[in-house]
């Protein structure tokens, strides 16, 4: 049977909105009120499953902001964007605030805490993903889950030692055996360890594995990564869901710059990036994946090209 041009039970789209200065990819874009209002507008009426926001910039070139700022960008640029959109006639955004998910990007317990409470008292269908690059398992993470039980939490592949490192994720890589198996195993008892800790609360359901391309890994690992990913998914049970996201990735750029115009002619990298999520729509079709990507159409694309080659083979 073809595949479907929607969104199934086992895939699903999420949009990258960074209310950030100075993100590589789109920093300044969205960081005052009315741009950030027209993306996410954008974003819900392309059908997002999840609205992933982040408002620090976790790249290794760019310092830490602090935890006022954060909070602050939240406060002023977000929350009135979602409200007017709310208010809107818009079915799209009517279905999202009552059975989407907002993703907040942060490391920091205090800024779940802070944008989750206001998400609360606005919306209570609007449920919660805490998408947090720090890797860290300790008791906020588990406070956090018992304490919104709607919410979900994604487990990613980071090396950083404790939370306040997150930001100098690059200082820290595995250093095991130089070999692609040896790389990926270390990735699989990364993950067996997370999920073991989660069963010890029986909250592992709730968690989403995120390989973290980007994070805590040289050019030649992300590009292991890559090579084995289908591979890494296999070995774990169907039950078992991912985060995918290499939207705009630097290792991404690296493959095609002999083909970019410039650092901002994003065209040549989202047509591998189209390419890559097409491979795994067919490949993976089985396990339950979340998309994270800067501009929808590539994931709807992806779609398409995988109907298409399914409809080859019947």
């Amino acid at each position: 049977m073809a595949i479907q041009m929607t969104q199934s039970q086992s895939k699903f789209l999420m949009g990258v909105l960074n209310i950030t200065p100075n993100s590589f990819s789109d920093g300044g874009q969205y960081n005052h009120e009315d741009s950030c209002f027209s993306q996410v507008n954008s974003l819900l009426s392309q059908r997002v499953s999840y609205l992933d926001c982040g408002a620090e910039s976790t790249a290794p070139f760019n310092k830490a902001c602090s935890l006022k700022d954060e909070c602050k960008r939240f406060e002023e640029i977000l929350f009135p964007a979602l409200l007017r959109l709310s208010k809107g006639g818009d079915f799209n955004h009517k279905a999202f605030f009552e059975e989407g998910t907002l993703s907040i990007d942060t490391y920091r317990p205090e800024t779940f805490y802070f944008v989750a409470d206001f998400i609360r008292t606005k919306w209570q269908g609007l449920r919660l993903l805490w998408n947090d690059v720090s890797g860290t398992l300790d008791d906020d993470t588990l406070y956090i889950l018992k304490s919104f039980p709607r919410c979900e939490y994604v487990y990613c592949h980071n090396l950083a030692p404790e939370r306040v490192e997150t930001q100098n994720h690059k200082m820290y890589f595995y250093d095991g055996p130089d070999s692609e198996d040896g790389f990926i195993e270390h990735l699989y008892k990364y993950f067996c360890q997370g999920l073991e800790f989660f069963n010890k609360s029986d909250l592992a359901h709730r968690v989403i594995l995120d390989p973290c391309f980007g994070f805590s890994k040289t050019m030649a690992q992300n590009k292991v990564l890559l090579n084995q990913l289908i591979g890494l998914v296999g070995r774990f049970s169907k039950e078992v869901r991912w985060l995918i996201g290499i939207s705009r990735k630097s290792f991404l750029q690296d493959s095609v710059k002999g083909h970019r115009k410039d650092p901002k002619d994003w065209a040549v990298v989202e047509s591998l990036h189209c390419g890559l999520l097409s491979l795994w729509f067919q490949k993976l079709w089985d396990n339950t994946l979340i998309f994270r990507v800067h501009e929808p159409h590539v994931y709807y694309g992806a779609l398409q090209a995988s109907s298409l080659l399914s409809m080859g083979k019947e």
